[in-house]
């Protein structure tokens, strides 16, 4: 038995969370540890910056005997921690519980105990090179047998999946499955162009069929201008008063953030190149793409597993789901979805997929 052992056998389906003594990263408050029943969470920190640690997950079934290969999470655009709580977080916990493998975590800077800037004023950069950092850390944990490593990245986790994976696999580890669901291979500037067309074509206040040809020109134009010249979309306003007009109207984009996450985050994002890291892995993939989801297109989740298959064919595999959103609640519509009307959260498919996969592979 590893970590709790004596505790595990005596009561095999308890919940237990297990903090290092010499962990110097304080626990914020009094707030709960994460309890999953039969699973053991192994509570640490990890330091990415001089002065910078990030809280670190490890989790695993409490009957487990050995080391096992770890499943390193990234995860999506919204802050907060990932801790595992009731009633959230259930494809997760099901990883937790069933995958054979110990899921791996950490709170990205500014989240739950972790320190560094808060989630909002946190670039792309930063937070990647945070994931690499504290995870290249966490894979000599004597808790995890590092030599097969598997990934799995949520919504835009899908784009920094592969990143981390292309860094590990550089840095001589053996990236043996890498699993996303809901972000495709796209560029950035496509993701969120798509995400405006999506806006104007699916939102309820419907917009007159007409003119969605002259606003997304206008709009893909303020996109080139914002993410690819880096410019502040303040600046890009004063350039016309369709630009002004394009900024007021631009889902998600407050006056400092664009989906809580400030202008840099998504400008750097802009530049990376998502599809030459999927080029580059050796690992098996799985690609997860919901019929209903509200910003991805099933084309950009597509040429994920044609560009892996071209250089290894067979080892990408594309699911589609049928009824999904992109969190994974079921809806009876694209439009229903993206108005967030009368669904429901169902998990369970996501996971089982998700799960058969990494127990064939």
């Amino acid at each position: 038995m590893i970590l709790s052992a004596v505790l595990a056998q005596s009561i095999p389906s308890l919940a237990t969370a297990v903090i290092d003594p010499n962990d110097p990263l304080p626990r914020a408050g009094d707030k709960p540890f994460e309890s999953l029943t039969g699973v053991e969470t192994s509570y640490g920190s990890v330091e990415v910056e001089p002065g910078i640690r990030l809280r670190s997950l490890i989790s695993h079934p409490v009957d487990s005997e050995k080391p096992l290969h770890p499943l390193l999470f990234a995860q999506w655009v919204s802050c907060g921690s990932i801790e595992l709580k009731k009633g959230s977080r259930s494809i997760l916990a099901m990883l937790a519980k069933e995958s054979g493998l110990a899921l791996v975590r950490v709170d990205r800077a500014g989240a739950g105990d972790s320190q560094g800037p808060s989630c909002d004023k946190l670039d792309y950069d930063t937070e990647v090179a945070h994931y690499i950092k504290a995870y290249e850390q966490l894979l000599k944990n004597d808790s995890l047998d590092a030599s097969k490593v598997y990934i799995y990245g949520s919504s835009l986790g899908s784009t920094t999946a592969p990143l981390i994976a292309k860094s590990l696999q550089d840095k001589g580890y053996n990236i043996e499955g890498v699993v996303v669901q809901g972000g495709g291979a796209f560029t950035h500037l496509e993701r969120m162009i798509n995400f405006e067309r999506f806006y104007l074509e699916r939102r309820p206040n419907e917009v007159a069929r007409e003119t969605i040809h002259k606003q997304m020109n206008q709009r893909i134009l303020f996109q080139t201008e914002y993410l690819v010249k880096g410019r502040h979309p303040d600046e890009i306003a004063q350039d016309s008063p369709e630009m002004k007009a394009v900024r007021e109207d631009t889902r998600g984009l407050d006056k400092e953030n664009h989906y809580g996450r400030p202008f840099a985050w998504h400008q750097q994002a802009a530049k990376r190149n998502f599809l030459a890291a999927w080029d580059a892995l050796n690992a098996k993939v799985l690609v997860i793409f919901n019929e209903f989801d509200q910003f991805e297109t099933l084309r950009g989740h597509q040429l994920i597993v044609e560009t892996v298959n071209r250089n290894k064919p067979g080892s990408a595999t594309l699911v589609i789901q049928k009824g999904l959103g992109h969190s994974s609640w079921r809806f009876n519509s694209t439009e229903q979805a993206y108005a967030d009307e009368v669904g429901k959260p169902e998990p369970q498919p996501t996971g089982k997929v998700i799960l058969d996969w990494l127990r064939k592979n």
